[in-house]
């Protein structure tokens, strides 16, 4: 993914932040990380395609975010998605804080524009 190809929308009726990472339209997997958050991954290269926050207003709020459905995925799809986490784009919307604990907890965070493009 080449940089400055993010597209975010958000949906004020719903309360759902989308981020489109690359071109629109592209298959991938996806991974629910809680009962708000949303990874969409192919899975050929590992490269983050999406991300979806339903209930932003409530989840930017939050301090930290106990990523509760980590237990669902098998270890190497925990390993792929720390991997994944950890980088650019990513890494501009979401912080793992501490990986080492059963269930992860991570930040949302609100990146400036400046910080979305430079990703």
């Amino acid at each position: 993914m080449s940089k400055h190809q993010i597209s975010i929308d958000y949906d004020p009726d719903g309360d759902m932040l989308s981020i489109i990472f690359g071109s629109k339209g592209r298959k991938g997997r996806g991974y629910e990380l809680n009962d708000y958050i949303y990874i969409r991954i192919d899975p050929s290269n590992y490269e983050p395609l999406g991300l979806t926050v339903l209930s932003y207003s409530k989840i930017q709020k939050l301090e930290e975010i106990t990523l509760s459905f980590w237990s669902d995925l098998k270890q190497q799809e925990k390993e792929m998605m720390l991997m994944i986490l950890s980088k650019e784009p990513l890494n501009h919307f979401l912080q793992v804080k501490d990986s080492t604990i059963s269930i992860p907890v991570s930040t949302f965070k609100n990146p400036s524009l400046q910080d979305i493009l430079a990703a």
